[in-house]
C-alpha cells in the first residue's frame, strides 16, 4: 500500500478497526455520483490534502468503483488504483453544503474544507464555524470540563458563558449564554439581545423556533438561556 501514500496526504489509505463507514452497506453508483465534490480540499491550516479531479481521479490514481449510502449525509467508499494495487478512501459530506461550509471527513478522522482559507459569515470572540481546536485552544487555552459523545465534542467555558461544539474536531456550534459576556463579532448582539435585534442585524425574520438564516449556510438559533451558531445542513428545520 506504500505505493498510495501521496505526497499531499500520508494517510490517504488506512487499515480501520471498528470503523463505522467500513462497515456500512453501500450501493455501487457511477463515478460521476461524485462530481459534487469535485475539486480541491484542505486542511485547516490551508495544506492541500485531496484533489478530486474532472477526470475522477484522487491525488492522480484513478477510481475504480465508488459506493454509496446517506441521506442527509452523504457516505463514500471510493476504490482508487495506481494500476497495480487498490485501496479504498472514506469520504462524508459535512456542514452545510451551499455557503462557505462545504466539508468533507475523510476517513473518519479528518475534516476538509473546499476553501484554502476559512470563510465565515459570524464569529464569537475570533472563534467561527470550521475553526480546528488547536485553533480555539491557542485563543482560550483549555476549557473548563469537556464532553464527548460519538463523533462530536464540546468545550465549555464556564467563566466566559460559552461552549463550542466540535464534530471531527472542527467547530460545528458555538453557543453564549446570557449570564456570559460573549457577543457575536460582527453584529455585536449577545444572548441578552432580543428577536428584534437580531431581525433587524441580520436582515431576516426569526423563525417560530427561534432559528434565523444569516447567509451562506449559518444559522443562529435563540433560546431561553442562550443563543447558538451553527451550520444550516439539509433536513435542519428552523
Amino acid at each position: 500500500m506504500k505505493k498510495f501514500l501521496s505526497a499531499l496526504i500520508v494517510m490517504l489509505v488506512v487499515t480501520f478497526t471498528a470503523n463505522i463507514c467500513a462497515a456500512m452497506e453501500y450501493y455501487s453508483v457511477p463515478v460521476t455520483h461524485l462530481k459534487s465534490i469535485i475539486g480541491n480540499w484542505y486542511d485547516t491550516n490551508g495544506n492541500l490534502v485531496l484533489n478530486i479531479s474532472n477526470d475522477y481521479t484522487i491525488n492522480g490514481y484513478r477510481i475504480v468503483s465508488v459506493g454509496y449510502t446517506g441521506d442527509t449525509v452523504a457516505f463514500y467508499k471510493v476504490r482508487i488504483t495506481d494500476g497495480s494495487s487498490y485501496g479504498d478512501v472514506y469520504l462524508q459530506t459535512m456542514g452545510s453544503y451551499d455557503g462557505y461550509h462545504s466539508m468533507l471527513v475523510l476517513n473518519e478522522q479528518f475534516a476538509l474544507r473546499n476553501t484554502q482559507s476559512p470563510r465565515y459569515v459570524e464569529s464569537v470572540g475570533g472563534i467561527y464555524l470550521g475553526m480546528d481546536k488547536n485553533q480555539v485552544a491557542a485563543l482560550y487555552g483549555q476549557p473548563s470540563s469537556i464532553s464527548n459523545q460519538r463523533n462530536y465534542t464540546t468545550w465549555k467555558y464556564i467563566n466566559e458563558g460559552f461552549h463550542v461544539t466540535f464534530n471531527y474536531d472542527v467547530v460545528s456550534e458555538i453557543t453564549i449564554y446570557k449570564y456570559g459576556n460573549r457577543r457575536f463579532d460582527k453584529s455585536g448582539l449577545s444572548a441578552k439581545s432580543s428577536r428584534a435585534d437580531f431581525e433587524y442585524k441580520y436582515n431576516s425574520s426569526v423563525s417560530r423556533r427561534g432559528s434565523i438564516t444569516i447567509g451562506h449556510g449559518e444559522v443562529i438559533s435563540i433560546g431561553n438561556d442562550g443563543v447558538s451558531l451553527r451550520f444550516l445542513t439539509p433536513g435542519y428545520v428552523l
